[in-house]
């Protein structure tokens, strides 16, 4: 047995169903024995009358395959619920019969109405020169037809179900199978939060939370995702990803009120639903997805069944693709707690798609930071005393000490990535102006030395006008911080 693509079959079962209507309409045409049968699909939404089929015994009679229902002969009758006799010259004029190329000979015409659902869907002519009323057995035939159809639209919209419902599993078998390809655990983040989005339409989002700088945080979000909350949100106590993570199940929390508290009481408001899943690495929490929408309709238990499903096989395939990784470490988190370039690179890649399809989008920075005296600390201390400096700069940039959201990543040796996303306009110079006092004092390094840190950064405006290239930004940004070392700046923007 060979089994074709559901498209190919749904299209198969669309033009065996046209072909069934039009023979339907000869024998309908034949029993009442009239000239012309014809049937036209009612489209309320486009306000147009769609020609179905038709039958005639004439020669001169050319349907138009669509018509506005404003320039149709059946413009006012488009919601007749029961058979509707027209004579000519009363109910209609000669004119308006346009499918005739000749001068209509028709003096009467039935309507027979296909009432599917309590709604109008479709309208059958009978057209006759001859036939004045409809008798006894002439409204058996009618009703017959009226029958079959029902039945036929019934039949249809089942096998075009099934159809849909299994081209629905192919298409996650495929999905399940893109998430096994993935060569990188970013790769397979970035795809999960995609491939998520698809069960979110237009009216939702995918986020994902990891944890670094000693936080969980949001740190990815799809690129289709509608109104998402920003990146470098601080995850809190009794929000709906919190619960996920202490559980270790998903967990599932429909909105009221608009407070959701999703990640944090900083997030914008929304409504709707939200279903927040771990992804696991030997039973260590090490992402977190977020999954929203403005219609709590959406999470069926066969979505939220598929969705917390792939992210299981997220965790399986980050087991296979990390299998030393040790239970106390994070995949996109380094030793001194911040982020990693890879992630780093990935949410570039991530913000920069959301910038193409979504507009406005927050206000977002992103710059990188150095600190200028590195050399001359290299060579009086040690390796982990260097490794403590740089843990407790990590502590002072981060930006939620300010109520800022945003992330700090590592670039290279002593030079770290930044980036804050908020709604406030001036989050940025509040941020730097923070980071200027809290690097005034010096900072401890052993039990007998305290060292003062001279740092640069360089930061550029990301937005829809600018290149939006990740390399481009990287670029820039490295200008942007060398301008500043050589001029000895705080900060230098592009």
């Amino acid at each position: 047995m060979n089994f074709k693509p559901g498209d190919d079959r749904e299209k198969d079962n669309l033009q065996n169903f046209k072909k069934v209507v039009r023979d339907m309409l000869k024998l309908l045409r034949t029993s009442l024995q009239v000239e012309t049968v014809s049937m036209h699909w009612v489209n309320p939404h486009r306000d147009i009358f769609v020609l179905a089929g038709y039958s005639t015994m004439r020669k001169d009679v050319v349907y138009q395959d669509r018509v506005r229902r404003e320039n149709h002969f059946l413009k006012n009758y488009n919601s007749i619920k029961s058979i509707t006799r027209l004579e000519k010259n009363i109910h209609f004029k000669p004119r308006e019969l346009e499918h005739y190329t000749s001068s209509p000979p028709i003096n009467y015409i039935y309507l027979i109405p296909f009432v599917f659902n309590a709604e109008t869907v479709a309208i059958t002519t009978v057209e006759s020169a001859t036939k004045p009323e409809l008798k006894v057995w002439d409204e058996q035939m009618v009703a017959a037809y009226q029958k079959v159809l029902t039945r036929m639209l019934q039949s249809y919209q089942e096998i075009s179900e099934l159809v849909e419902k299994q081209s629905e599993w192919v298409e996650y078998d495929h999905t399940i199978r893109d998430l096994t390809k993935a060569e990188d655990p970013l790769e397979l983040a970035m795809m999960l939060v995609e491939k998520l989005q698809l069960f979110m339409g237009d009216g939702g989002g995918v986020v994902m939370l990891a944890r670094g700088l000693d936080e969980w945080h949001s740190v990815l979000y799809s690129a289709g995702a509608k109104y998402p909350p920003p990146i470098g949100l601080a995850m809190e106590k009794g929000s709906i990803a919190a619960k996920a993570l202490s559980d270790g199940e998903p967990f599932y929390s429909p909105h009221f009120n608009a407070s959701p508290k999703r990640i944090s009481t900083l997030e914008p408001l929304c409504n709707g639903a939200s279903l927040a899943i771990p992804v696991m690495h030997r039973q260590r929490r090490q992402l977190l997805i977020l999954a929203y929408s403005e219609n709590p309709l959406l999470f069926s238990e066969a979505v939220k069944h598929k969705i917390s499903n792939l992210c299981r096989v997220a965790g399986l395939k980050l087991e296979a693709m990390l299998p030393d990784l040790d239970v106390y470490e994070n995949i996109f988190a380094t030793g001194v707690s911040s982020y990693s370039r890879t992630l780093v690179s990935g949410i570039l890649t991530q913000l920069t798609r959301h910038i193409r399809l979504q507009d406005p989008t927050m206000p977002t920075w992103i710059g990188m930071l150095t600190i200028g005296n590195i050399n001359d600390l290299r060579t009086r201390y040690r390796l982990e005393e260097l490794t403590s400096m740089q843990q407790q700069v990590m502590a002072k940039l981060r930006p939620q000490n300010f109520g800022i959201p945003g992330i700090i990543g590592a670039y290279s040796d002593y030079v770290y990535t930044f980036l804050l996303q908020s709604t406030d306009e001036s989050a940025l110079l509040a941020w730097t102006g923070s980071v200027k006092e809290a690097f005034r004092n010096p900072l401890p390094i052993s039990e007998k030395d305290e060292i003062v840190l001279r740092i640069n950064t360089g930061v550029v405006r990301l937005n829809g006008e600018m290149d939006t290239k990740t390399d481009t930004i990287i670029q820039n940004i490295k200008k942007a911080m060398n301008d500043a070392v050589k001029q000895q700046k705080f900060i230098v923007e592009v």
